[in-house]
């Protein structure tokens, strides 16, 4: 009698940064590290106007994504000082630390700057992992999925945070069993995610 895959539903949280490392665990479909920002870095960037917010898709190493990002900036006009410099260098290290723990040295590197709920349906994406961060706005929710495809219960990442999810595509005899959402949207607000795909991923 053939086995049924078994299911990872487990997620590891930890404000040091190897925590995603630990999403190859067995079980293990979310693993979320959860920085310290600057003091008032948040208060900044959610008073920016939209237009002034980086927006970015790009393929390319990841040794590149600060240059890229910082390109993104420019052309929003984001106003430059310690503050943009953060959201630059945290963004470049994010792309970083993907590229190695899902050893590709390619990465898709999107900023979306959304105002309404992007995502509405929970859902696995179609790729091997997929790093989400939200820089600013509400975060992503999340939950362990039930046969029905819905949570059976409902979590949401906190601004800053920066998950690995598991996807469709992981190898191995696991099924990813954590699904995840946009959050709903709140009127006037604008919100700016962070999303880090490995375009050739070898997880471990």
């Amino acid at each position: 009698m053939t086995a049924l895959p078994r299911l990872a539903t487990a997620m590891n949280s930890s404000d040091n940064p190897d925590v995603l490392r630990t999403v190859g665990m067995s079980g293990v479909a979310l693993a979320v590290w959860t920085p310290t920002q600057p003091d008032g870095f948040q208060d900044w960037i959610e008073s920016l106007p939209s237009e002034r917010l980086p927006r970015l898709r790009a393929t390319l190493p990841a040794q590149h994504a600060r240059d890229a990002v910082a390109a993104a900036c420019d052309r929003a006009a984001t106003p430059a000082g310690a503050y943009r410099d953060h959201l630059v260098d945290r963004a470049a290290y994010i792309a970083t630390l993907a590229s190695d723990i899902l050893a590709s040295l390619l990465v898709e590197l999107r900023l979306d700057v959304t105002s309404g709920q992007a995502c509405p349906k929970w859902h696995l994406d179609s790729v091997h992992a997929r790093l989400l961060c939200t820089m600013r706005g509400s975060g992503t929710e999340f939950g362990p999925a039930r046969s029905d495809g819905t949570p059976s219960a409902v979590h949401r990442l906190p601004t800053g945070a920066v998950a690995l999810f598991r996807g469709l595509l992981w190898p191995g005899k696991e099924l990813p069993g954590v699904i995840h959402r946009s959050p709903p949207a709140r009127s006037g607000a604008t919100r700016l995610l962070l999303v880090v795909d490995p375009v050739e991923a070898h997880p471990c």
